[in-house]
């Protein structure tokens, strides 16, 4: 038996682009209050128009807002979870999603490269998942949906695997 997503507290990280834009657009489309996070300011503001504008057609229109924030860092995390408690009254669903990966072979991927991918793949979901981060919504509990993954990644796989 499915409950109903409309009315729901959301927050996407890494919900600009991708599987995380994807993510937010069902649960938007289907009635959800919905903040997504990401590091850059005007795909953010795009993809938060996007997002509201395919709500807005959903079945059950939802609301769509977006705040900037790199999931690497602890401040930027605990910055989100307050901006969700002050927008959305709170945090029902969190979908730890942000992940990222360079455009190289695997071959060309330098150290600085690395730390980057594990800040935000690793560490981001880290500091973004702990329960004492995020509020949850008048006496519910915080669902966490751990979902990194970087479609990016796999044309960097392909080109280090390729025989040749």
């Amino acid at each position: 038996m499915f409950t109903s997503i409309a009315g729901r507290a959301v927050v996407v990280t890494g919900g600009t682009r991708g599987i995380g834009k994807g993510i937010a657009s069902v649960f938007a489309r289907n009635g959800a209050k919905v903040l997504i996070t990401g590091r850059d300011a005007e795909v953010a503001r795009a993809a938060a128009e996007d997002l509201q504008a395919e709500a807005t057609a959903g079945l059950e229109p939802g609301e769509v807002s977006y705040v900037l924030a790199d999931v690497a860092s602890r401040e930027d995390c605990r910055r989100v979870a307050a901006v969700a408690q002050e927008r959305l009254g709170g945090v029902d669903v969190l979908c730890a999603n942000a992940g990222i990966f360079p455009d190289a072979s695997l071959a060309d991927v330098t150290e600085n490269d690395l730390d980057q991918v594990f800040g935000v793949n690793l560490k981001g979901t880290i500091l973004s998942v702990p329960r004492s981060s995020w509020p949850p919504r008048a006496s519910r509990s915080t669902r966490c949906c751990p979902a990194t993954s970087s479609p990016r990644a796999w044309p960097a796989w392909a080109r280090t695997t390729r025989p040749g």
